[in-house]
């Protein structure tokens, strides 16, 4: 451990300037100085229980924080992790395995957003003795999938537990009490996170012996960025369930009429349950980030790089189709590709073996938006003379092509205008006035594409790839 960064430096750098993602790391350790709590905006933030603190533990707050100066960026830790046992790859970071595929057995498949793989490997984990206890999100209370709101970590020991825990959560969370609980109660764990939370985990492995003992297995998610509150909340206000009325909701409910990307909105509230394709609501556009963490623009890891293993969607072609879902999947810890394989063997699971290129194939969009596209973003912050976090692709000025540039800049608009003008929204009751301010700026962000020469360029490309690649 360290003594020499105080909670004031955190303070001033990563939190004052918006790069605080609510994962509650530094709020972990014993007497910390910083606490957990939910804005205006519907974004968990950390904050000072005292403006005057000064340093109470032996905590390197800042090598503490995912955004915060000094941490071990996603290459470093990755390298310190899977090293000696895998390939690196610089999309997808280290891997032993990358497969493509679902849950063949049980429920699970019925039961997730994709392939059923995130909860059948935290089942497994279990069934095979290998921890005692999962720490994942769910609700307090569940009924027909639907699960009610908040969303927040548990601790789970049992496959009926861990089930509670299935689908995607497009929901803030924090991880600072649960983590307390691991601290205080002794046994094998595995931790499900985005991407920043995973690399929360491992930076607070470095300082605190009884997690790095404890915490045997991280699961990643692929992660395009974490929403607030309100995106929930703005989609029920759609659906005819007014914020204040919103119990539950499932953001992606399975219509077997449709490709596994055309899924609806399921919410409950005092007037009843709804269900809404989600392409008729307003704000689904995942490209555009409405309702998205500033930090998450600043974040430059799509397949949580840090963790053991990662699970998403399988966006490609030849699985999009299916409306059950399929997952992709990268390990880079044997022990959970053997349970893979062994259960493909057992004709437990179907899944192929899908390649690196592919899986960076699947995700393209958000890859482009996090490990090409930020280094403007950076640029941008950094000009106008703000503090910025340092990331493994430093600050560029300019990114081709050039209408990118236009796009970024529109992106960082609606993100704003989103928490500010639904904000309004809720205060005056007037879900119209909401709608009626992004829609302009929207229709604006849809409007830039690139020019004729381009996407010829582009199609030629990506025919030349095929053909080289057949």
């Amino acid at each position: 451990m360290t003594t020499n960064q105080t909670p004031q430096a955190l303070n001033d750098t990563v939190i004052a300037n918006g790069y605080c993602v609510g994962c509650g790391a530094c709020a972990v350790p014993e007497q910390s100085p910083f606490k957990i709590v939910m804005d205006d905006y519907g974004q968990y933030q950390s904050v000072l229980k005292d403006a005057n603190v000064i340093a109470t533990t032996q905590n390197d707050y800042e090598k503490l924080c995912p955004f915060g100066s000094g941490a071990s960026n996603e290459d470093e830790i990755g390298k310190q992790q899977f090293f000696e046992t895998c390939e690196y790859n610089d999309q997808v970071g280290y891997y032993n395995g990358v497969f493509a595929g679902h849950v063949t057995e049980g429920d699970f498949r019925k039961q997730g957003s994709s392939g059923g793989m995130g909860t059948w490997v935290l089942n497994e984990l279990l069934s095979k003795g290998l921890v005692d206890f999962v720490v994942h999100v769910k609700s307090e209370t569940a009924a027909e999938d639907l699960h009610n709101i908040p969303f927040k970590y548990h601790v789970s020991e049992s496959l009926e537990e861990t089930q509670q825990g299935g689908k995607s959560r497009y929901y803030p969370i924090e991880l600072s009490e649960v983590l307390k609980t691991v601290r205080n109660k002794p046994g094998r764990y595995a931790v499900v996170g985005l991407p920043c939370f995973i690399k929360s985990i491992r930076l607070l492995q470095i300082q605190d012996p009884i997690l790095e003992e404890r915490i045997q297995y991280c699961v990643g998610l692929v992660c395009g960025h974490l929403k607030s509150a309100h995106y929930a909340e703005s989609l029920a206000w759609q659906m005819g369930i007014p914020p204040q009325d919103l119990e539950g909701i499932d953001f992606r409910a399975k219509d077997t009429s449709q490709p596994a990307n055309r899924y609806s909105t399921r919410a409950k509230g005092s007037v009843g349950e709804k269900v809404t394709p989600t392409s008729q609501l307003f704000g689904l556009n995942w490209g555009a980030g409405a309702f998205k963490y500033k930090a998450c623009d600043f974040c430059d890891d799509v397949f949580a790089e840090t963790a053991d293993v990662v699970l998403g969607d399988a966006w490609l072609p030849e699985y999009v189709q299916d409306s059950s879902g399929t997952n992709v999947v990268v390990t880079r810890n044997q022990d959970i590709r053997d349970l893979i394989e062994n259960a493909r063997n057992e004709g437990r699971l179907e899944i192929d073996d899908l390649g690196v290129e592919k899986a960076v194939q699947s995700q393209d969009a958000g890859l482009r938006h996090r490990k090409v596209a930020i280094g403007y973003r950076l640029h941008r912050e950094q000009a106008v003379g703000n503090w910025i976090p340092q990331k493994r692709k430093g600050p560029a000025n300019k990114i081709t092509p050039r209408f990118e540039m236009r796009r970024q800049q529109l992106r960082t608009e609606l993100r704003n205008l989103s928490h500010q003008s639904f904000l309004r929204a809720k205060q005056t009751g007037d879900l119209q006035s909401y709608l009626t301010e992004m829609r302009p700026l929207y229709e604006r962000y849809l409007r830039v594409q690139p020019s004729f020469l381009h996407r010829l360029v582009s199609l030629i490309k990506r025919k030349l790839k095929r053909i080289l690649s057949s």
